[in-house]
């Protein structure tokens, strides 16, 4: 009876493949699952089963150049983000619908254009990623939690003071619906035919009042009731008040072609305030459009100095004729500087729209240093379009300089010699105060930040070091 039970119950364990067949069956079962979880992993990592989809509402510009090659611009209205895609990049992107794989995109690439498209789908796709235009997002597991408490750090509150200190942005709460209201209210006014027309005049008779102001000698520049301290500190403020007509040049120039102007306000960067205007949007319009936005913020400050100069001269008399004087002054110096295109500001993006060459500045001082004798006098060959735009920006950039050189020549002969002197006597203490003053309140805050941020550097000096030595031993070991 014992014996039948035994056989029994080893019967019922061999069926059911007993304690060793249990836990043998648990692992089979468990390896199989890490298989599948791989499996799954491996497939998730191959880019080639990914199925790209791209988000909705994208508004889409066709743009041409000034040869007829066509190109497009991708806006996310979400993100705010602009992208630029030659026509075989945009073919991709209208395949990236979340039901074509990546495989399935370069098969139809090499069936349309018979080329492999892998390195440009990974640039493409990366790109999209960056500027917000695929749905496919990054998640971060731990992002939030780091976040949290690297907050709580002193390093962290130093650095985060360090950031501020040297560059903080006070940005205006709908921007676009101030704008918007401002150009339906007046903007539009000056771009109208007859406005156009009157400006370019108002703007020649002003500049004809100012110079013959400047050359006599009649206003001081950089002095104010006798003080160069109140000068500078008045000279300052109306180059703010400048700088403000110009970013809002920019702005009403960016509505007069239905775009909008998402951001704007203050920025404190490196002890100095300026304005800013992002009239990113514009990019959705034609090259010309983008040429007038870049060009309207001199044109205001311009037009505004010529409207002050023609108000000295036809009011010779009036008190305030010298502040206005040196409105003016700023106006016209800051469109003079803002058109140099050795800088990249208005003028060099308005010659890099009109010209279509991305790096124009680069390319033309290195082609002007390195290549233009010797395509002179060596080689004696032809030049190219590019090589002849080259040497014309070169030239041109070389001109605008010797201008700008010219100024400074001239206030420095005539205003800043003297203003020295003045303060270094100590005849001007009021001057000595102000500016003294001035230094230490603008730029206290930001010697502090630039140490802060040499503190940290210090602070992980000795990790880049242990890195640096470590790679090094990897490469002898390899």
């Amino acid at each position: 009876m014992n014996t039948t039970s035994q056989d029994r119950s080893g019967q019922e364990e061999s069926r059911s493949g007993g304690l060793w067949g249990t836990l043998e069956q648990a692992v089979e079962q468990e390896r199989e699952a890490t298989l599948d979880l791989w499996e799954t992993i491996e497939e998730r990592l191959d880019l080639s089963k990914k199925k790209p989809k791209r988000i909705a509402n994208v508004e889409v510009a066709l743009q041409q150049r000034t040869h007829g090659e066509e190109y497009y611009v991708l806006r996310s209205p979400e993100a705010n983000t602009y992208l630029k895609l030659e026509p075989r990049d945009y073919f991709l992107w209208e395949l990236m619908d979340g039901e074509h794989s990546v495989r399935d995109l370069a098969v139809a690439y090499f069936v349309k254009f018979g080329a492999f498209a892998f390195d440009r789908l990974v640039h493409l796709m990366a790109q999209l990623k960056a500027n917000h235009l695929l749905e496919e997002k990054p998640v971060h597991i731990f992002g939030a939690v780091s976040q949290r408490f690297a907050a709580q750090t002193l390093i962290y509150r130093l650095q985060q003071f360090s950031e501020t200190s040297t560059q903080k942005e006070l940005s205006l709460k709908n921007a676009d619906r101030f704008f918007d209201a401002l150009y339906r209210r007046l903007g539009w006014l000056f771009f109208t035919q007859p406005a156009r027309i009157l400006s370019g005049v108002l703007i020649v008779a002003g500049l004809v009042f100012f110079v013959r102001e400047l050359l006599a000698g009649t206003y001081p520049l950089l002095s104010t009731a006798g003080s160069y301290g109140l000068g500078l500190i008045a000279l300052m403020m109306l180059n703010y008040v400048m700088l403000f007509f110009h970013e809002c040049g920019h702005a009403m120039a960016c509505k007069s072609y239905g775009r909008q102007v998402p951001k704007a306000g203050a920025l404190v960067y490196f002890g100095s305030l300026a304005w800013f205007v992002d009239t990113t949007d514009i990019w959705m319009a034609p090259k010309r459009a983008r040429i007038v936005v870049s060009l309207a913020g001199g044109l205001a400050t311009v037009l505004l100095g010529s409207l002050l100069a023609i108000s000295i001269a036809a009011f010779p008399s009036f008190p305030l004729n010298p502040i206005l004087f040196q409105a003016a002054f700023m106006g016209y110096m800051g469109a003079l500087l803002n058109m140099n295109p050795l800088l990249e500001w208005d003028g060099y993006y308005i010659l890099m729209d009109w010209l279509e060459i991305p790096l124009l500045r680069k390319k033309s001082l290195a082609f002007v240093k390195d290549r233009l004798l010797a395509k002179l006098f060596k080689e004696r060959s032809k030049f190219s379009r590019e090589e002849r735009l080259f040497t014309v920006f070169g030239i041109l950039a070389a001109i605008w300089t010797g201008i700008n050189l010219f100024f400074g020549v001239f206030l420095w002969q005539f205003h800043g010699r003297k203003m020295l002197q003045e303060i270094l006597s100590g005849r001007d203490l009021l001057s000595l105060i102000l500016i003294g003053g001035l230094m230490i309140v603008s730029g206290a805050t930001l010697v502090l930040g630039l140490i802060i941020k040499a503190l940290l550097l210090a602070n992980e000096a000795p990790t880049r070091l242990r890195a640096f030595f470590r790679t090094r031993q990897q490469r002898k070991s390899q």
